[in-house]
């Protein structure tokens, strides 16, 4: 087994290990059923956030949150951050926490593995948090699209533009798909940037973030569909922002190596 994937399994054992988590989900569910959504929520926000605690106590690992000017307010939108190898999600699903806003309603989108899994350690249960799922074996856009803007109205959504697992501290090329819906329907994109993840890996090129043992997650900025003339400019100015701050952020290390 690498260090990495050692790090990524006792990432996700973790809610499954502690009890508090299932017997939070039962609570949670139980009274999402019940239509106290609002009390449901708070449940997972505080697990999402305790997961997250609790992993960067395991892996002595401190965590640096820059917010800027990120005040989540009640439009809901996109929130995307790159993807490097899976031990991003505790940090995005915290956001509530981390932005001391604990009512944000928070969802996600995610793909064929979440089919996988009755109970997933994100916030965590796809039912409780409506989450959007779409299928590349079985692929269907239209009813994607629907259940997005359907979403959207009650909850923020958060995805990795990537659209994969990277496994390099490099932004790589955005999927368009659900770009393409946030420009078309004026959905606002809130950019997000983790960095020093591959710290957890075992790479000798990454060896520097394992040395200083941080990871820092910054708010970049709010893109805007009513501000562009054209998709194309929107997207490139989401990645580049997105790009801008993460080299900001890899002079930070540099500067605390």
């Amino acid at each position: 087994m690498s260090q990495l994937n050692f790090y990524v399994i006792l990432c996700y054992m973790i809610p499954v290990l502690l009890i508090h988590f299932p017997l939070g989900l039962i609570l949670s569910y139980f009274l999402k059923i019940f239509k106290l959504d609002k009390a449901s929520n708070r449940i997972n926000n505080y697990l999402a956030n305790f997961w997250m605690r609790s992993f960067l106590l395991l892996t002595r690992r401190k965590l640096t949150f820059l917010p800027g000017e990120w005040k989540p307010d009640a439009k809901n939108r996109f929130l995307i951050c790159n993807h490097t190898n899976a031990l991003e999600v505790p940090f995005m699903v915290s956001l509530p926490y981390l932005a001391s806003s604990k009512d944000i309603n928070l969802s996600y989108l995610g793909g064929d593995i979440i089919q996988r899994y009755k109970i997933i350690p994100l916030m965590m249960h796809s039912r409780i948090v409506e989450a959007v799922i779409y299928s590349d074996k079985k692929p269907d856009f239209r009813n994607f699209k629907k259940s997005v803007l359907d979403v959207i109205t009650r909850r923020s959504i958060f995805l990795y533009p990537e659209g994969l697992r990277t496994f390099t501290e490099e932004i790589q090329p955005f999927q368009t798909g659900v770009i393409k819906i946030a420009y078309k329907f004026g959905i606002d994109l809130d950019i997000f940037v983790i960095s020093g993840m591959m710290g957890y890996s075992g790479e000798e090129k990454y060896k520097h973030l394992r040395k200083i043992k941080k990871i820092h997650f910054k708010f970049c900025g709010t893109i805007r569909s009513s501000e562009y003339s054209d998709f194309e400019s929107y997207l490139a100015s989401a990645k580049n922002l997105m790009k801008a701050n993460k080299r900001q952020l890899e002079e930070l290390e540099k500067m605390i190596e």
